[in-house]
């Protein structure tokens, strides 16, 4: 008799994982993804809770909440969950109850927007070196003592997140948001200490997981996610996105999420960006497009390795953790459009997934200043209504 799927899959997703002071269920993981469900100040909304404990309920070992504004002048989106004023700890702490209550691990990310701050709500974009990621003015260089005070910041919304109940934080250096931006040859042309080398660039991020250790604790979890190529002249490459790994996991981050900035940007998405690339995978693109560059991280750091990116085949999941290309694996639009994605694959129900189909519609929301949607699940924060599987 034809073993079913989760034969395969019991010793490998499915099994637990500790980092940190923290053991997850399973290693799948449920990736940051802004939802616009916000209030304009900030606040955890009903209809956010109501959305990630799903999610949880779904079956998933880890949720990470979407990126979380480290101030108020930071924000890439209007509607950006704030965690930089205390008044904020009510709504972050019914959240991340919610999700706890599942009995899932819950992170918060932490982010600075640099320079892809939004001019549009009244903002300026703000980095190391005044180089151009989004249209529009060029950057605010910041000055050694204003990267001091992005520290005290990024340390003082993970104490906030750990009140609120959070099991650990991410910190966003990826996507050229304000920490990319100093990791990247591209945007970073500082020649002071945060300049230069890779170890000059990647200073600003070691000394944040190196302040939030000191102040937290060695035992909470810090995760840290980066680039692990740029399709950029210069950019990161592998070998480079390798070093910088190791440099962040020797300051005590607790796994690396590897993302990239390699894929062309959908020009019918209105991101505001001024470079070429930055788009999530299309329906074209072939599965795992970044499991190579998580390949090398993972041979290079002693941490767990999270690798996202079109990994919704839970065959393709199953096979990058048994080639030893990642330790866990992250699921972003995938769970917008199917959050039992993982109850499903533990049942040998797969073959009911309702697969993503990467059309675009949540990324076209999003920048639009609206609240996500998918054009499969009708309903995102409630129980989910599917457009071809209604009993999915």
């Amino acid at each position: 008799m034809k073993p079913g799927l989760s034969e395969y899959l019991k010793y490998r997703i499915l099994e637990p994982l500790t980092f940190g002071s923290v053991t997850s269920r399973n290693r799948v993981v449920m990736a940051p993804m802004v939802t616009n469900f916000a209030t304009t100040d900030g606040e955890i909304t009903d209809r956010q809770v109501t959305y990630y404990a799903e999610r949880a309920r779904g079956g998933v070992g880890i949720v990470i909440v979407e990126a979380s504004a480290i101030h108020q002048a930071v924000r890439a989106f209007e509607r950006q969950v704030g965690v930089y004023d205390d008044r904020f700890l009510p709504g972050l702490s019914l959240l991340a109850g919610a999700i706890k209550a599942e009995g899932v691990v819950t992170l918060l990310q932490l982010h600075h927007a640099g320079p892809k701050i939004n001019p549009g709500i009244g903002l300026h974009p703000v980095s190391v070196s005044p180089v151009k990621i989004r249209e529009g003015n060029l950057p605010h260089q910041l000055s050694i003592q204003e990267l001091k005070e992005v520290r005290r910041d990024f340390v003082a919304a993970a104490r906030r997140a750990r009140s609120a109940g959070f099991d650990g934080v991410e910190l966003h250096a990826a996507h050229f948001y304000l920490l990319s931006a100093s990791i990247s040859p591209y945007s970073n042309k500082r020649n002071d200490a945060y300049g230069g080398s890779t170890m000059n660039r990647a200073r600003l991020t070691r000394e944040i997981i190196e302040d939030i250790k000191g102040e937290l604790g060695a035992g909470y979890p810090v995760w840290v996610r980066i680039n692990g190529c740029e399709a950029l002249e210069p950019g990161l490459d592998p070998d480079e996105s390798r070093q910088v790994a190791g440099i962040l996991a020797g300051a005590g981050a607790d796994a690396v999420h590897v993302s990239a900035y390699t894929l062309q940007r959908d020009r019918t998405v209105k991101t505001g960006l001024s470079i070429p690339v930055g788009g999530g995978p299309f329906k074209d693109t072939p599965p795992g497009p970044y499991l190579d560059y998580a390949k090398v991280i993972k041979d290079a750091v002693d941490v767990p390795v999270v690798a996202v990116g079109k990994l919704d085949n839970p065959m393709l999941a199953e096979k990058s953790l048994a080639q030893g290309q990642c330790d866990m694996i992250a699921l972003a639009r995938q769970l917008l459009c199917d959050p039992y994605w993982v109850l499903k694959v533990q049942s040998d129900r797969a073959h009911e997934i309702v697969h993503c189909n990467y059309c675009e519609t949540c990324h076209r929301a999003l920048h639009d200043g609206k609240e996500i949607y998918c054009a499969q699940n009708r309903n995102l924060y409630g129980k989910p209504s599917y457009k071809k599987h209604p009993d999915g």
